[in-house]
């Protein structure tokens, strides 16, 4: 390959390769050639300092030739160069000629560092396979992180090789679990693309079947309120179960899962769960509240505060002693914890906040949740965006539990509202008092959520795809809030995604997505707009400067 630097990296040659095969169809005699300028080829995991950002320039020679130039620092940038490569290439289903962007030059990089899908196993499991195909659609839209749900109270699908316990008690089926060479190749898989995978071990809430063997074990009941009924009393869905906080052989088991994730995921960052924690469940356990007057504490909300983060603190000395850190950088999600004065029970250098309520609304509740953000920045905090108003993909379907034609978070969230969640321009409105550069400091980016209770393999990529596209684009430029029409409008950017989901969709790509729009809409781009933005539209493509490449890629050159 025409490599600069001779930087070795077979794993760019491998994507080139994925390339040529994507447009083998064409043919022709025209030579295409491509060069990279990379300072580190080696496909390191992927760390908050990792160089996202590539230059791309594509021009023709006296010949004919067509050659490309991929300029980056790490192999991620050119991972994303040769994806930009890939997508500006179009082939003619007609004519079966392949057409692409010449005389251009990109400079490119990413305006949040953490863009990325949540993605739950527990409630429903998902295979391996589909688990990759995942990867391949983020990975297009240059995601960079896989947050990984792993067990819940339903469900521990995870084989720890300390604790094979936890998924021989908790695992649906015998073959419904994630061995460590099935975790090891995802993992692979992912780091080819250029993401890293945070597994997150919920608790002390959304804990359940696989921590019931204890007790057989000599070590007590790990779990309380273990599918207690009525669960309504206890959980906010079924099956209920907390972690017996106070029971100390908890916390050998908790370090030594922490132990085997960690070696099962070279990621730094560890996601601790730690919401929706339901006080009537350690209640009423009579060992529990026995140890809370033991120590002097009430039995109301402030004690079991108290008892959380007693919990919370142990649970991060587990983290440090498994990870052998100091400061292992942990992930809670947002919850009581940073309401008012109880932020201060979390320390601001050991975790990051996963913001899951709503940034929009007039309720008592919606007030709430974004009191609870404009605290958290005002205080500090650092943040991942998963905002359930605009980023939670399961919501919009009926109830599951109970008649109803509508979920807890309904109504169905749209790719517009994944397009337009702009938490910059959030800050501004809300008028949060921080600066404009504390705001970039403190908010990493943000992630799309999609819970199981009603996915699984059949039906999750079309739950996922293609919103999660369209707040990749938002997470990777994050344009500016534009008029309807105008740069920064989902109005500009939904003919660009509805391309890119054909693209994916696509026999060549194979990932399959949501349908946005009629294929009549595709061939014809700018008739399926309203009046108000048509001459925009038409004005974008017919200044768009294209070549023919009649090449058969086998003649290709690189």
């Amino acid at each position: 390959g025409n490599t600069a630097n001779d930087i070795g990296a077979e794993d760019l040659d491998a994507l080139i390769e994925d390339f040529k095969s994507k447009y083998s169809s064409s043919v022709g005699d025209v030579e295409l050639n491509v060069a990279f300028e990379v300072e580190n080829g080696e496909v390191a995991d992927f760390t908050d300092t990792s160089d996202e950002s590539y230059e791309l320039t594509i021009s023709t020679d006296e010949q004919g030739a067509v050659n490309v130039k991929i300029k980056a620092a790490s192999y991620f940038g050119a991972r994303h160069g040769v994806e930009t490569l890939s997508q500006l290439a179009l082939q003619d289903p007609v004519d079966k000629k392949t057409y692409i962007l010449n005389g251009i030059k990109i400079a490119d990089s990413p305006s949040y560092l953490w863009r990325g899908l949540s993605v739950d196993t527990s409630r429903n499991y998902i295979s391996p396979a589909v688990i990759t195909k995942i990867l391949d659609g983020l990975a297009a839209a240059k995601m960079n992180t896989l947050h990984w749900h792993l067990s819940d109270s339903h469900s521990f699908p995870f084989v720890s090789s300390t604790v094979p316990q936890l998924s021989e008690y908790g695992a649906y089926l015998p073959d419904k679990v994630y061995s460590p060479s099935t975790v090891s190749d995802i993992v692979k898989h992912a780091k080819k693309r250029g993401i890293r995978i945070v597994p997150e071990l919920d608790a002390p809430a959304h804990v359940g079947y696989g921590w019931q063997w204890g007790k057989a074990n000599k070590k007590g009941d790990l779990v309380v309120c273990l599918g207690k009924e009525p669960w309504t009393d206890y959980c906010l869905e079924p099956p209920c179960g907390q972690m017996n906080v106070v029971n100390q052989d908890l916390y050998p088991v908790l370090k030594d899962i922490y132990k085997d994730l960690k070696d099962s995921f070279p990621s730094k960052w560890f996601h601790m769960g730690g919401d929706e924690v339901n006080f009537n469940c350690w209640k009423s356990e009579k060992s529990i509240t026995d140890y809370m007057k033991s120590n002097g504490w009430s039995t109301d909300d402030r004690g079991f505060m108290k008892l959380w983060d007693y919990y919370q603190k142990k649970a991060y000395q587990q983290l440090q002693g498994a990870r052998s850190e100091d400061k292992p950088k942990a992930i809670l999600w947002s919850s009581r914890m940073i309401e008012g004065d109880d932020i201060l029970l979390l320390d601001k250098e050991n975790y990051v906040i996963q913001f899951w309520g709503s940034t929009k609304g007039d309720s008592a509740e919606e007030q709430k949740y974004k009191k609870q953000l404009k605290n958290m920045l005002e205080k500090g905090y650092r943040e991942i965006m998963s905002n359930h108003n605009e980023l939670y993909l399961d919501c919009g379907f009926g109830a599951w539990v109970g008649a109803g034609p509508n979920n807890w978070c309904s109504p169905f969230k749209s790719w517009h509202q994944a397009y337009m969640s702009d938490i910059r321009e959030w800050v501004k409105e809300e008028e949060v008092d921080i600066s404009e550069d504390k705001v970039k400091e403190l908010i990493l980016g943000g992630e799309t959520a999609i819970w199981t209770e009603q996915t699984s393999d059949s039906d999750i990529l079309y739950k996922v795809f293609p919103r999660t596209w369209a707040y990749a684009e938002r997470l990777w430029s994050n344009p500016s809030k534009g008029k309807p029409g105008e740069v920064g409008s989902w109005e500009e950017a939904e003919e660009r995604l509805s391309h890119f989901a054909s693209l994916m969709n696509s026999e060549k790509r194979g990932v399959p997505s949501n349908t946005m729009k009629p294929e009549f809409c595709l061939q014809n781009d700018g008739k399926c707009v309203l009046e108000s933005k048509s001459s925009s539209a038409n004005q974008v493509i017919h200044s768009v400067n294209v070549i023919i490449i009649l090449a058969d890629f086998v003649h290709w050159f690189f």
